[in-house]
């Protein structure tokens, strides 16, 4: 996506990312061998030797291998170890060959990084530090020496490990990575940058570092002025509320102070007010960012408490006599259809004048249909009031603490996973409390058995440092067990059921579970052997997936 002609690039076929059939180590020594005869053909090809002796020259390396076998293998694997051997001596001769080939001048800066973590299993995607933490390591032209310490605390153990207590630590976020490389070299921080510009990694003057955080400043205000202008554009007049913090007169008395501070040669109190700047700055992107949040998160919470209304009144008039079969007044539908278009038709003209993405219509229009479908089933909410309403006072309140408990379960499992065991226990009480255990008492313990066995698993930790494949097994198989005696008893009822469409979809649902069952299995065995991904493997996969979308009658 760059302009002109000055980038260039060379990578390796997609095939050749496999993530257990081969050694995924030979990535890495790809780009290696690649970068050595890169620099080796430029002594034959005066061009591509002009080119790299320019000013401001930068030279990425990418290293999948060493994420690859993290994947794969898992990080505390041989593979993993020796991969991580193999990167350490790569970039040993990399640095070596580029500094010879600059003739050892000391204008060569480098830096290494990762993009994230891992976990002991190979995974990433969540918010745990051994996820989101990655090195930092930058040397060579224009880096700060190494700062000795007496005592630092940090809440991870890393520099006891890397036995490293004696050196100073100087975490940063990963934004903050561009601002430092666009200063090593010299140029301006990219345009949409919000990195903050490390200054203890720079080996420059204190002029020098004032003037580069003042740029740094100005640059992601400019961000926040143009996403400011933006919003403002694309909002009622009247509905439009500024980030107040950073108002304009605010912003010119920032940069005026800095600029002095600068001119009287206070640099530690210009690099500080930049500092306060720019975090202002970032919180007002933020916040311009964020700015519709609300307004969504209310349209969005509005359709899910209409259509779990409609799912309530739907269950309550199929399957209870709580409700009177009476049909509606089709002059009243009628009304009510135009009513919702109405509405519908307003909130598309609000959005359509403040020119909104389409994804907002979808958001803010959802509720219409659903809380339309909610409406038209009045009668059965008056029948439920009616019922409600003639229950002693005693048990009106009962059933709401109940519904209530219920619902803060649901709220609750979703900050302690153990809460959902309660709720699966007085699930399993429930045959008792209503009486159906006099009614049918196999049925019933089946049920308060089963119930008891699922509520066990809330309790167990969501994961572990390795895949537990047998228990997954395990569970497969225990599943279609139960199954296999649900179908038994299905068929010894009478023979209409043979032909039932409820037998056809257990048996589709057994077929599934067993298929799932081998894939886990056997794909868990051929990366393990360094097989790779079997191919029909692959194709049930897609099979199970593509099959979900389509109801089981169609099936």
């Amino acid at each position: 996506g760059a302009t002109g002609d000055h980038v260039y690039t060379f990578c390796y076929a997609a095939e050749s990312e496999d993530f257990g059939a081969q050694d995924a180590a030979e990535l890495d020594m790809w780009v290696f061998d690649h970068v050595k005869s890169f620099f080796n053909s430029s002594r034959s090809n005066q061009t591509l030797f002009s080119a790299l002796n320019e000013e401001k020259v930068v030279l990425f390396l990418h290293l999948l291998g060493i994420d690859t076998n993290g994947h794969a293998h898992r990080p505390n694997s041989r593979e993993y170890k020796e991969n991580i051997k193999k990167v350490d001596e790569g970039v040993k001769e990399i640095a070596l060959m580029i500094d010879n080939f600059y003739g050892n001048d000391g204008k060569t800066a480098f830096i290494l990084t990762s993009d994230h973590g891992m976990t002991d299993w190979g995974s990433h995607g969540a918010g745990h530090p051994s996820e989101t933490l990655t090195p930092l390591i930058v040397w060579g032209a224009g880096v700060n020496y190494p700062q000795k310490v007496t005592s630092q605390f940090f809440e991870d153990n890393f520099l006891k490990e890397w036995k490293l207590e004696n050196l100073k630590r100087l975490d940063v976020n990963q934004a903050d990575v561009a601002p430092l490389m666009a200063s090593l070299i010299g140029v301006p921080f990219p345009l949409n940058s919000v990195g903050t510009l490390p200054l203890e990694y720079l080996n420059n003057s204190a002029h020098f570092k004032a003037e580069s955080m003042f740029t740094n400043a100005v640059q992601i205000l400019e961000q926040f002025k143009v996403k400011m202008s933006q919003k403002k554009e694309t909002t009622l007049s009247f509905l439009f509320t500024p980030f107040k913090p950073l108002s304009d007169s605010e912003q010119i008395n920032f940069l005026k102070k800095t600029r002095l501070y600068i001119q009287q040669q206070k640099y530690d109190e210009a690099v500080s007010l930049c500092k306060t700047l720019i975090n202002l700055a970032l919180e007002g992107l933020s916040y311009y960012h964020t700015y519709d949040r609300l307004f969504l998160g209310l349209s969005i919470a509005v359709s899910f408490v209409g259509w779990t209304t409609y799912v309530i009144l739907v269950i309550i008039k199929t399957h209870t006599n709580l409700t009177k079969t009476v049909q509606a007044n089709n002059k009243e539908s009628t009304v009510l259809f135009y009513g919702f278009a109405c509405v519908g038709m307003i909130i598309a003209f609000f959005l359509l004048i403040q020119t909104c993405p389409w994804t907002y219509y979808i958001y803010c229009l959802l509720p219409v249909p659903v809380w339309y479908a909610v409406v038209r089933e009045i009668l059965v909410i008056q029948d439920l009031a009616a019922s409600l309403l003639s229950l002693h006072l005693g048990q009106s309140i009962g059933f709401l603490l109940v519904c209530t408990l219920g619902i803060e379960i649901l709220v609750f499992s979703f900050f302690y996973r153990s809460t959902l065991t309660v709720g699966l226990l007085v699930f399993a009480g429930w045959p008792v409390i209503t009486q159906l255990w006099v009614q049918a008492k196999t049925r019933a313990l089946i049920w308060t058995l089963l119930c008891v066995l699922l509520a066990i698993f809330p309790l167990m930790p969501v994961v572990g440092r390795e895949p537990n494949i047998p228990m997954v097994i395990a569970a497969g198989l225990l599943t279609l067990f139960i199954s296999c005696f649900s179908l038994a008893s299905l068929c010894k009822r009478e023979n209409k059921y043979r032909n039932n469409e409820d037998l056809k979809v257990h048996f589709y649902q057994m077929l599934s579970i067993a298929l799932s069952t081998y894939v886990v299995s056997s794909t868990h065995d051929s990366l393990k052997n360094k097989q790779g991904l079997p191919v029909l493997n692959q194709i049930i996969s897609w099979m199970t997936l593509g099959k979900n979308i389509f109801p089981p009658k169609l099936l």
